[in-house]
């Protein structure tokens, strides 16, 4: 049951060109939703972000991702949050990053991820 990023915050580019080249954009910024926890066991689900500008040939990305913020309504028992992995694919000429998720806590949430990723290609 994974689900769509609602939003993303201050993303920003940076780009330059490699010796042979080819197109090298890093981005960054912070990815916005609310991701709740379950219970006593870990609560895990994929988050989908797309990023970038548009690309003819993508040839490589290096990805990363961590947690931003997290909170708790009440008394934490046994909580915790993570992010478990971060992987990328191409979406319609577009980057798009899978970000895996994880939250423990009936009444945990996890709110943003931050990213980023150097992505080499032609644009």
């Amino acid at each position: 049951m994974a689900f769509w990023v609602s939003g993303v915050d201050s993303p920003q580019e940076i780009y330059t060109r490699t010796g042979d080249g080819r197109d090298l954009v890093v981005m960054s910024g912070t990815a916005y939703f609310n991701f709740k926890g379950t219970g006593s066991a870990w609560r895990r689900d994929d988050a989908y972000v797309i990023i970038g500008p548009f690309w003819r040939r993508l040839d490589d990305v290096a990805p990363m991702a961590a947690l931003g913020s997290w909170s708790n309504d009440h008394t934490a028992v046994d909580a915790g949050a993570a992010v478990d992995n971060c992987r990328w694919a191409v979406y319609n000429g577009r980057i798009l990053l899978q970000v895996a998720l994880a939250v423990r806590d009936s009444d945990g949430w996890v709110h943003r991820f931050g990213y980023t990723a150097t992505a080499v290609g032609l644009r």
